[in-house]
């Protein structure tokens, strides 16, 4: 937990809040409350997908993919360029990438869905 606070972009994660907040404050005074309210929890929606593709896309999930023997390939130079099995299971048994940008994207998609449930009840 200690790890994931020290990645967090405080004042910038704040002041996008607060901007929602005004946001909030003018749906409210326009009577468009329910379209900020989709907006703001469709941008959430979205910074919480943003999150996954970033962890994901740092998992090593086609790290081991198998090679086939090539055509005319002799066994010598095919097990030269062969994949060690050793290494594709170092990539896959990493720990979850979580850095900065999954972790404020996390937070402020969090924080707008709530904003946007709260101004809907």
């Amino acid at each position: 937990m200690k790890n994931f606070v020290n990645k967090l972009w405080v004042k910038p994660d704040i002041f996008i809040l607060v901007l929602c907040g005004g946001m909030i404050g003018i749906g409210y005074w326009q009577k468009r409350l329910v379209m900020v309210s989709n907006f703001l929890f469709v941008v959430g929606l979205g910074l919480i997908c943003l999150m996954i593709c970033n962890i994901l896309l740092h998992a090593g999930l086609f790290s081991g993919w198998f090679k086939k023997k090539k055509k005319g390939e002799t066994d010598e130079e095919y097990q030269a360029d062969k994949i060690e099995v050793e290494t594709v299971a170092s990539k896959k048994n990493r720990p979850i990438h979580f850095e900065a940008l999954a972790a404020n994207c996390l937070v402020l998609g969090l924080g707008m869905i709530v904003l946007a449930v709260i101004i809907t009840l």
